[in-house]
């Protein structure tokens, strides 16, 4: 048999030090792990690519368009079906439902209301959320109307907020007064509860419409990109459950638990901590999908893919601009899609077809280089 690797003794001599194991008990248990190392070897040849794709592929039909739904004083869906497995496989760089765990550190929000008080400054507001612009384009006057049901949902001050939103437009208007497509002048009317913003005859009305989608969108309070926040209790914590995502923010407040709050967007992993931690996110993703369908599968083929889509150092997806497409074998390429485009583009390129993968001997008809193919 072959020896367990260093790392694996020293976590059996660890595990035997806490559970205060006997010296025999500790050795019955060091023989069980050798046997199962062992077991878990694969024999050189096998085809463990093939082997994952179909572990991976087949049970991966019984995956159903499912959504959870986090209630509340606002719904927050999580995507948990398939088209959570396709995003993940394609590396799409934006999820459909992104979607943040933030743990707290309650040794700084310590009361209830604190927590509260947190979860309603996470959501990203915006100029759009609390009120609408009304245009009048024949005299060329737009009109803001603060939504008085709105700015109380969010429990903010009418006249504070006004304020802001006027100091916001006023801020972008001195940004646009290089591009000449600016107003001439804005008033508060009706007791602050509406400004009006008066643009010069010569302006068009189609820079008039440009700055009403971009005032729309600035933003008041709250973390960027986070549309919802719930707060539930799991396993006896309380969590806050968002819709939307920006972890590198999000880990910069205070009263957040850095080392337990989580995303499930794969992209935003890699730009906050780097390649390896998206392996290890990729994996827990896909098996947690499985998992809440009811599916079993062995988390090595998971490993399998995830080393595949990282290995470069950038996140690649199992598609024709991603992996595939960056295959050496012209014949490999052109199994995937858009077949006769490769062919050509590697015909007008001179490439040489070495037939050394599955993919490009099956074509041809030779043996594949691997399980028994390798015997020569």
């Amino acid at each position: 048999m072959i020896p367990l690797p260093n790392a694996i003794v020293e976590k059996i001599d660890k595990y035997a030090s806490i559970k205060k194991l006997s010296a025999e008990k500790k050795k019955k248990l060091f023989e069980i792990v050798t046997v199962k190392y062992n077991d878990g070897l694969i024999t050189p040849g096998d085809a463990v690519g093939l082997i994952a794709a179909q572990s991976i592929g087949e049970p991966g039909t019984q995956l159903t368009l499912r959504t959870k739904h986090y209630a509340g004083s606002l719904e927050v869906s999580v995507g948990q079906g398939i088209q959570r497995v396709i995003e993940i496989v394609d590396a799409r760089s934006q999820a459909r439902y992104p979607s943040m765990k933030i743990h707290l550190n309650r040794d700084v929000l310590k009361r209830d209301k604190d927590v509260e008080n947190f979860c309603k400054n996470l959501v990203d507001i915006k100029i759009g959320d609390i009120g609408t612009f009304v245009e009048n384009y024949t005299e060329k006057i737009v009109s803001f109307r603060s939504d008085q049901e709105k700015v109380e949902a969010y429990g903010l001050n009418q006249e504070e907020i006004m304020d802001l939103i006027y100091e916001k437009i006023e801020g972008e208007n001195d940004k646009g007064k290089q591009k000449g497509t600016v107003y001439d002048s804005k008033r508060f009317t009706n007791n602050k509860q509406q400004i009006n913003l008066h643009f010069g005859n010569k302006c068009p009305l189609y820079d008039i419409r440009k700055a009403i989608l971009k005032w729309n969108k600035i933003q008041l309070f709250g973390v960027r990109g986070i549309d919802k926040a719930v707060i539930i209790e799991k396993g006896g914590e309380t969590i806050i459950q968002t819709k939307g995502s920006n972890l590198k923010d999000v880990l910069k407040l205070e009263g957040v638990d850095t080392y337990k709050t989580i995303t499930n967007d794969i992209f935003e992993i890699y730009k906050a901590f780097g390649i390896e931690a998206t392996r290890e996110a990729i994996v827990k993703e896909l098996k947690y999908t499985f998992d809440t369908n009811g599916i079993a599968i062995n988390i090595r083929h998971l490993y399998i893919l995830a080393d595949l889509m990282t290995s470069s150092g950038v996140i690649q997806g199992v598609v024709r601009t991603g992996i595939t497409g960056k295959k050496k074998s012209p014949f490999a390429r052109a199994a995937f899609e858009e077949t006769v485009k490769h062919i050509i583009t590697a015909a007008f390129n001179g490439e040489v077809e070495e037939l050394k993968g599955i993919t490009e001997n099956i074509i041809v008809g030779q043996p594949i280089s691997a399980g028994t193919g390798r015997v020569r």
